[in-house]
């Protein structure tokens, strides 16, 4: 007794059509009947992008100094024929050939190197990698830094060199401010210095903003006390008897 066998290709997908184990044709989605006689399997291969973490491992530089770089990858497969003959797992080999990639970038760079732009070297594994992915279907769409972990002793000497320089900058500004104040004095004693008129009027300012405030009494040479309007009083009429 035979039977019909049902599968559905979903818009996501394609579908690798075989007959007695020979590739036929690719499907595209849709739903697809056959008979079991007929000895039909229909493979189906998700096309959607994804993303891999590439988990950091220890790694030398250039200058001997160990280091741990995480990296994501964003792919999809382009050529699901490709993806599925020509490798036995892609996502299992794009993994492997980021890994491999990555420990050998990070070998041929010193520390200052890695730190200085790190987009640049996810952009050199992507550059290495994406050749290698097409001739098994995969598309590289992506590739980042997530972590560059360093070590113990070379983090502290970084914060050391960061606290320093921020310090550096702080005194910097400070200086910045003394410097304008002093110009500041400067052009204002040299305005008085060209204009004395100007002293004695800074004076006469000084003095009624004493004379305003109440209870204040203020006395100048030469001349009669001025004396608050709050504390003045009329005086008293005298009386004559008679």
């Amino acid at each position: 007794m035979f039977f019909r066998s049902f599968v559905v290709v979903r818009e996501y997908e394609r579908g690798l059509f075989y007959r007695e184990g020979k590739f036929v044709e690719l499907l595209p989605p849709g739903r697809y009947v056959h008979w079991t006689w007929e000895h039909c399997q229909v493979e189906r291969v998700d096309l959607r992008e994804v993303s891999q973490t590439i988990e950091g491992q220890e790694i030398l530089t250039a200058d001997r100094l160990g280091v741990r770089v995480t990296l994501i990858a964003q792919f999809k497969v382009v050529d699901p024929v490709l993806a599925r003959h020509a490798v036995g797992d892609h996502a299992a080999q794009l993994y492997q050939d980021l890994q491999l990639t990555l420990r050998d970038t990070i070998t041929g760079r010193t520390l200052d190197e890695l730190l200085m732009d790190r987009a640049l070297l996810a952009g050199k594994i992507q550059e290495d990698v994406a050749p290698r992915a097409a001739r098994y279907g995969v598309g590289l769409m992506r590739v980042g830094v997530k972590d560059l972990i360093l070590p113990g002793p070379v983090r502290a000497l970084f914060l050391q060199e960061m606290e320093a320089e921020q310090k550096g900058r702080a005194s910097l500004v400070a200086a910045r401010h003394e410097l304008a104040a002093a110009r500041a004095r400067a052009n204002t004693a040299k305005l008085l210095q060209e204009n004395p008129h100007l002293i004695r009027l800074q004076e006469l300012e000084t003095l009624a903003q004493l004379a305003s405030k109440s209870g204040n009494v203020l006395i100048i040479p030469g001349m009669q006390a001025l004396w608050p309007r709050e504390a003045t009083s009329p005086a008293p009429e005298s009386r004559s008897s008679s």
